[in-house]
């Protein structure tokens, strides 16, 4: 965009010629007291181009909002002032747009009422000892995170010399301060998360508290907020600090909890507060979040009893052996079955016992016939659901089993009978 308007000076100038007769050395005299007077009283400028009899600065007259904020509006107003003796002719000012400032557009007088939404854009002509002030319109990109950026204007006149002048801009953001990656994992359990809890289990509250806001934090506070109605206990301090925590930075904490047993089945909240603020501590972060745990009852399969019918297996001969399963949890256990692994013998090793309550018990009963005497070794596998999902239980059981019935007659008679005639040998030989 182009402007024909012409700065005009404030005050007109009469010239005067006055006649002196002066002496070579009066006059070097003069010179020099008017460079030095000059030196003295001309303001430093923060950049400038000093082109012939022209010289221009670039001043900055305001930054609002300061600090800039990411997502909101940016004005920069400077001041382009020609301090030398002669107009500047045909000047050119551009924008190089530095992240995160996107130009929107610039107001003038010197191009009237209108805006200019070009960013390299030029004045006919700047009168000496005259300013121009720029308005200039940014957006700051809402990604933007906190720290000094930079803008960067150049400025060339008709005869080519130019300029850059880079403004340092402080931006600053606002933190926000989440939790993220929550999980519930029993305290002797390792790592391992969890859905639910049973009443009297201990564990621990993980998460992780990130800034997912474009400002720093400072003072962050994560606090288990209960009530005393509430059955779930810290076992440990109940506030976790971090005394700052920069946009996208993240911790890791945990809380160390108990759920009290006489916890009813039933959804609870673990209730948490988050404080902060930014590091200016004119924006202050107060919010609460919640995390849900699940509490149930979970089954727990014992052996209650073992016996057998006869009451002494004989090798060969059918038995069964009785075990008697109790639920001693206070869930209630599915689909229960039971099997015998190892056995050596023929038969059934396998029952199913269906559901059982708490404090309920079934017999789990196996019928085989002994293919071996002596000590037998079997595993008893257990198998059952509750609401926590599948479990198994193992047992090594170890069980006696005696010779056929009959058999050994015949063998105590065959050996009494050898004996006898080793006896009578004996005697006849005179050895006895």
């Amino acid at each position: 965009m182009k402007s024909t308007h012409q700065e005009t000076n404030s005050r007109a100038v009469k010239k005067r010629c006055i006649k002196t007769a002066t002496s070579p050395a009066a006059a070097f005299h003069f010179i020099a007291a008017i460079l030095i007077i000059t030196a003295l009283l001309t303001p430093t400028a923060s950049a400038g181009v000093v082109s012939g009899n022209t010289h221009l600065e670039v001043y900055v007259s305001e930054i609002t909002p300061n600090p800039a904020r990411p997502g909101e509006d940016l004005l920069i107003k400077i001041n382009i002032e020609n301090t030398g003796n002669d107009p500047a002719e045909n000047v050119k000012i551009g924008i190089e747009e530095l992240d995160p400032f996107i130009f929107k557009y610039s107001t003038s007088e010197v191009y009237g009422s209108g805006t200019n939404t070009e960013r390299i854009f030029q004045i006919e002509q700047i009168r000496q000892r005259a300013k121009v002030e720029l308005n200039f319109h940014f957006r700051v990109d809402e990604r933007a995170t906190s720290g000094v950026r930079q803008l960067e204007f150049t400025i060339a006149d008709g005869d080519g010399v130019s300029f850059s002048k880079r403004i340092p801009i402080r931006v600053e953001g606002n933190p926000d301060i989440v939790l993220m990656g929550t999980v519930i994992t029993p305290a002797n359990g390792g790592n391992a998360s969890v859905d639910a809890l049973i009443p009297g289990q201990a564990f621990y509250l993980r998460t992780t508290v990130k800034n997912s806001g474009n400002g720093n934090a400072k003072n962050v506070r994560v606090i288990l907020d209960f009530n005393g109605s509430s059955p779930i206990i810290p076992l440990e301090d109940n506030v976790q600090f971090f005394e700052s925590l920069k946009a996208g930075s993240s911790e890791n904490l945990s809380f160390k909890l108990l759920l009290g047993s006489n916890a009813e089945v039933q959804p609870y909240k673990i209730p948490l507060r988050i404080t902060a603020s930014n590091e200016a501590g004119d924006f202050q972060i107060n919010k609460a979040q919640e995390i849900g745990v699940n509490v149930l009852n979970q089954a727990k399969i014992n052996i209650a009893s073992l016996k057998f019918d006869p009451q002494m297996p004989v090798k060969g001969q059918k038995v069964s052996m009785i075990l008697k399963l109790e639920n001693v949890g206070e869930g209630e256990a599915r689909f229960v079955k039971a099997s015998l692994d190892g056995l050596e013998g023929s038969g059934s090793t396998e029952a199913f016992l269906g559901r059982l309550k708490k404090d309920d018990d079934a017999p789990a009963v196996f019928t085989f016939i002994p293919e071996k005497a002596g000590d037998q070794e079997v595993t008893l596998l257990v198998e059952y659901e509750d609401d926590f999902g599948k479990h198994q239980l193992s047992e090594d059981l170890t069980f006696s089993v005696d010779r056929q019935e009959g058999s050994i007659i015949p063998l105590v008679l065959g050996a009494a009978l050898i004996l006898a005639a080793a006896v009578f040998y004996m005697k006849k030989k005179g050895k006895l």
